[in-house]
């Protein structure tokens, strides 16, 4: 259901800017624009050559003009004709990854366009962070009239790390990125044997996330429940073969789905169709879109009291926490969970009502009022 549409006599110009083509950005630039867009408002995304959305259902305009991070000089023309056309209000820079990329367009686009800035990091730190990151990020985010952030734990470090006034700060509640893929019904099944119970970890593969603690978790709770099947799939941000032969060792080759690869969109709606229990055993983090989209398939989940999940997640109602760093606590609440039925069905009817409680919509409307508030202007009243 899209939100109320206003009535606007001038609606909101707005250009978002995200060098990500793929996976989870993408996901919530493309949920966000179209509820954005059903508001009324005039959306354009420029983002990286190949964006895997481009053949999904859109109410915003899509130019390609990034490649590997760099301007793709073919199509400059096109994007100046673009700024000329869209005089955008409001330029959205999404992602946090080369901070260099964002510091360079934001000084072109200051010099081309009267817009204002705002941002929105996904991730508070670079994945591959260097010394230099945090002071490129701090120039970035002073220069932004407002951030959007996805936990409040990331709070301390915005005001703290980079200087930002907590007046200029709002965090957001994050819904389903998998949303939009209810309407199209492609989910691709998984690999996976039928007849097993299926404990789920999605998403890119770091040592932080903490894989090689889920697998010795899942060996633990094999001897106790044996019609289990661990499924582990996302693009690998780490030298994979010491996870391999953990595998191996420890005799789960026929019990372990590894593909340490990326999974398209529509393969990742088959893994969250076919999973019962999704693991979030990461050591520490920041933020998760995979803890949404699990709830948005009203799945109950396991995960460590990092990365703000302690913010969504209410233990004993729509999954369990644990600590992190810690395999035997983790194969602990998966003999819980799959040994009672009871339990583990009243942990998935609370996933889906967290689910339900968030939507793009409502993103959307919270969005829309900082972009206002930034530029000074109010709503017009609902139609």
């Amino acid at each position: 259901m899209h939100s109320a549409h206003r009535c606007w006599n001038n609606p909101l110009r707005i250009l978002f800017l995200s060098p990500t083509a793929q996976a989870g950005t993408a996901q919530y630039n493309h949920n966000l624009m179209n509820a954005l867009a059903d508001r009324g408002h005039e959306i354009t995304l420029v983002t990286s050559l190949g964006y895997e959305l481009a053949e999904f259902p859109r109410r915003y305009q899509l130019l390609e003009v990034i490649d590997r991070y760099r301007l793709q000089y073919s199509r400059l023309a096109a994007l100046l004709r673009l700024l000329r056309v869209l005089r955008p209000e409001i330029i959205h820079f999404q992602g946090a990854q080369r901070p260099a990329t964002y510091v360079v367009a934001w000084i072109a686009l200051r010099l081309l366009t009267r817009a204002r800035f705002v941002y929105t990091p996904q991730d508070i730190l670079p994945f591959s962070e260097r010394s230099h990151h945090t002071h490129m990020l701090r120039f970035f985010y002073g220069r932004m009239a407002h951030v959007f952030l996805n936990a409040q734990q990331n709070l301390a470090t915005a005001t703290k790390l980079f200087g930002v006034d907590r007046a200029k700060l709002t965090v957001l509640p994050m819904p389903d990125l998998l949303a939009f893929m209810r309407e199209q019904d492609v989910a691709v099944p998984p690999p996976i044997p039928d007849g097993r119970r299926v404990v789920l970890f999605f998403g890119q593969i770091q040592e932080r996330k903490g894989v090689d603690l889920l697998i010795d978790a899942f060996a633990e709770t094999l001897r106790q429940v044996p019609d289990i099947h661990l499924a582990i799939a996302g693009k690998a941000y780490m030298n994979t073969k010491p996870l391999e032969a953990q595998i191996e060792c420890l005799g789960l080759t026929e019990h372990v789905s590894f593909r340490p690869g990326y999974a398209t969109f529509a393969e990742m709606a088959g893994y969250f169709e076919r999973c019962d229990i999704v693991a979030l055993p990461y050591r520490y983090g920041w933020n998760s879109g995979v803890l949404a989209s699990a709830f948005g398939y009203g799945k109950a989940v396991i995960a460590t009291r990092v990365g703000g999940f302690d913010e969504v997640v209410v233990d004993r109602y729509n999954g369990l926490l644990i600590p992190p760093c810690d395999s035997s606590a983790l194969a602990q609440a998966l003999i819980n969970m799959l040994s009672d039925g009871r339990v583990y069905h009243e942990l998935c009817a609370g996933a889906t009502e967290t689910a339900g409680r968030h939507s793009w919509g409502q993103v959307a409307e919270l969005t829309e009022q900082c972009y206002l508030n930034v530029l000074g202007r109010t709503a017009p009243k609902s139609a």
